[in-house]
């Protein structure tokens, strides 16, 4: 198969058949090339989404050396309305867009706020560069989480990601600053989380350490130690709600600015300490292997500054 990057749109796959892919069928070629979905063959199919040599052809012919195939991906409007919220773009590309997102930004619209969310800031973004498509979220930071953000712009790379996540493909680190000295340099906090069920409805929904919850696992390596501090990576396995917040005060360690788990704490930031830094997956696509990196927002430079101030260990 070849993959030109010029013939490449967000809406649409051009391949180019080798001598190894003739005698596959086109159903045979996309599931295993990109490990398309029933469901999403079924919606191809309807739309008359592929065409072989310019045309429409059933999922059962076969292939032949030089065939040109094309997938159609019908542009899906977005439901947004724009608004011009400054965020931090990471990687675009046909598939993809990367971003950073500021602390202290929704991620979609609710009933209380429908336009100050990084949906509405991505919507504005795409109709500058006069492009259309549906935003679609491939993983979830909370409001006061900064990070690395990934948003799919198309079904086929939406699909195949989502496929990575589940499949546990795709690698995401976090870095936090929590209270104390760590003791272990690096370690492994496999505690399952549990969503109590008598926390009264005005409440948020908090969540424990405790056998009856799901499986819960993160890996931790300490990068600095402070006085009363210490900077932690977090690569999680799984994707649990307030996983890190809960397993670090698990260990004895509250996430810094995290009033929700640990109210009593002096303030020296105003959310939780808690940022998505790097991310690793392949690309939809093309296959390749992607790293992404998301520096720091202010807030976490100046807690990082402030800490320092106070440095006595530097491991």
């Amino acid at each position: 198969m070849i993959l030109l990057k010029e013939e490449q749109r967000h809406h649409q796959i051009k391949v180019h058949i080798e001598h190894k892919e003739a005698g596959e069928t086109i159903r045979q070629f996309l599931k295993r090339q990109w490990q398309v979905s029933g469901r999403l063959l079924t919606r191809l199919k309807k739309e008359a989404s592929v065409l072989l040599n310019g045309e429409w052809a059933p999922f059962h012919t076969r292939l032949n050396e030089g065939d040109c195939l094309v997938l159609e991906m019908e542009e899906e409007p977005c439901e947004f309305s724009p608004n011009p919220i400054n965020f931090g773009v990471v990687y675009e590309d046909e598939d993809l867009l990367v971003v950073n997102k500021p602390p202290g930004l929704l991620t979609h619209p609710t009933t209380r706020e429908r336009t100050d969310t990084l949906a509405n800031a991505v919507t504005h973004y795409m109709m500058q560069r006069n492009e259309t498509y549906k935003v679609r979220f491939v993983n979830r930071l909370d409001m006061d989480t900064s990070g690395v953000m990934i948003l799919a712009k198309n079904a086929f790379s939406h699909h195949h990601l989502m496929l990575q996540m589940q499949q546990d493909f795709m690698i995401k680190t976090y870095r936090v600053f929590v209270w104390g000295k760590m003791v272990h340099d690096e370690g492994t906090i496999d505690a399952p989380i549990y969503r109590p069920e008598n926390i009264p409805a005005e409440e948020p929904p908090r969540r424990v350490v405790d056998p009856r919850g799901k499986s819960a696992i993160s890996h931790y390596l300490v990068e600095q130690r402070y006085k009363e501090a210490s900077l932690v990576k977090v690569t999680i396995e799984t994707g649990r709600t307030h996983q890190i917040r809960v397993h670090m005060k698990h260990l004895g360690h509250p996430v810094i600015g995290d009033t929700f788990y640990e109210p009593s704490q002096p303030v020296l930031i105003d959310r939780q300490a808690l940022h998505a830094a790097e991310t690793e997956f392949r690309q939809p696509r093309f296959g390749t292997v992607l790293q992404h990196e998301a520096e720091f927002p202010d807030d976490m430079k100046q807690l990082e500054k402030l800490l320092g101030a106070g440095l006595n260990e530097i491991k």
